[in-house]
């Protein structure tokens, strides 16, 4: 996988203009970089939906740092979630959540055990039930499924099955980089999704970035040995490559798992 975006990629990714990417950069990490990780990624998209909420910049920029402040050099500021819930910006780490503004912890885990093991991520269960509904609202055209993903992922930024699957929408209304970002977001919450990954190396490959989408699709393989498709395709592009041994092998990979058992 990728390992590093450079702002114009971040841009396309997030949908915005380099110009509007350097001032997001500059809103969560107060200086400018050049290049970004997964979970950097994931981060700017998330004070981006912040934003999109009418949270102001001067509070997210205050909350972020204060953030900085309290973690370390072992927990980097992009690998924590953070998201909206009311009207406090909650930072979560593990089972621990806190208000990022006044840095009040909002469940004593440590001495109510009952009580955090009954309110244990109130967000994910939140946002497992938008994205439930998502499920049930798919359609032809999925306008409410949509829009049910993308409430989950307001609350909880980090849910990778609402990642994959509003990926899989916007990737089906041709909305590639939109797509690409979800599916990216999805493997930087769950690193061994296949599907993410599968989807991944799919969209790539309908940008015409067709290393980038053989090399998808072998992480495919390796994560499910038995992910046909991923076989498949990438025979497909080894031949179009001209790679005609390697373009066999994966051929016959595929037929071999493909095969219906007597």
């Amino acid at each position: 996988m990728k390992q590093a975006y450079s702002l114009r990629e971040v841009a396309g990714l997030l949908g915005t203009t380099p110009e509007s990417a350097r001032s997001l950069v500059e809103l969560v990490w107060g200086l400018q970089r050049d290049l970004f990780t997964f979970q950097d990624l994931v981060l700017l998209r998330t004070a981006r939906g912040l934003m999109e909420r009418r949270v102001s910049r001067s509070r997210i920029a205050r909350a972020l740092e204060k953030l900085r402040a309290q973690l370390t050099s072992e927990r980097p500021l992009s690998s924590v979630a953070l998201q909206q819930e009311g009207d406090e910006i909650v930072v979560g780490v593990g089972a621990a959540r806190w208000n990022a503004e006044t840095g009040q912890s909002l469940l004593d885990f440590k001495h109510t055990p009952r009580a955090a093991t009954w309110l244990k991520a109130p967000a994910q269960r939140d946002a497992d039930t938008l994205f439930a509904r998502g499920v049930a609202q798919e359609g032809d055209n999925s306008p409410d499924a949509l829009s049910s993903y993308t409430e989950a992922l307001a609350v909880n930024p980090l849910h990778a099955d609402a990642h994959v699957n509003l990926g899989r929408l916007l990737h089906q209304r041709g909305q590639h980089q939109e797509a690409e970002a979800h599916y990216v977001a999805a493997l930087v919450a769950r690193p061994s999704d296949v599907t993410a990954t599968f989807n991944l190396a799919v969209v790539l490959e309908d940008q015409g970035r067709i290393d980038d989408a053989m090399a998808r699709y072998r992480e495919a393989i390796e994560l499910d040995p038995s992910c046909v498709d991923a076989y498949f395709n990438l025979s497909r592009l080894y031949e179009k490559k001209g790679e005609k041994i390697a373009a066999i092998r994966h051929l016959k990979d595929y037929r071999r798992l493909s095969q219906t058992p007597a």
